[in-house]
């Protein structure tokens, strides 16, 4: 019987228990989970910001995770690559997740490969990033 390999893509910057929380939903869904981590050049094109921590660094912290089986770094999400060079059969999208691609965001990725994952923790990249910011702003009034 063939590997079912699951894909998830997502920046993952400042990362969190929500980004885990979908990894590991992904992860019991399939044999093989592959985490595409999004380039800093693209979440600047498309959300407008750098992400504070570089790309090789979330790249790394990926790889640690006993939930994902390989990481890759992409520029987008392109629907004949993941099958037909990753063999992809499922490819996971997670509402409520900041940092980590909605069903929205997958553009050309058919609707019969998408699965749906909930966010069930409230950590939010929005949320730290304030704290990060209104921090800073603080320190630098001092």
């Amino acid at each position: 019987m063939p590997q079912r390999i699951g894909y998830l893509t997502g920046v993952f910057d400042l990362f969190h228990v929500g980004h885990l929380d979908v990894l590991e939903q992904a992860r019991q869904q399939c044999d093989r989970l592959v985490v595409g981590v999004l380039t800093d050049d693209w979440a600047l094109q498309a959300w407008g910001a750098r992400p504070f921590v570089p790309v090789v660094e979330r790249r790394q912290i990926l790889e640690q995770l006993r939930c994902v089986d390989e990481v890759v770094v992409v520029d987008g999400v392109e629907a004949d690559w993941l099958t037909g060079v990753l063999g992809v059969r499922t490819v996971f999208a997670a509402d409520g997740t900041d940092g980590v691609l909605a069903a929205d965001e997958l553009d050309g990725v058919p609707a019969g490969l998408i699965s749906e994952l909930s966010s069930r923790r409230a950590s939010r990249s929005q949320i730290l990033r304030a704290a990060i910011d209104q921090r800073q702003s603080r320190s630098s009034v001092a």
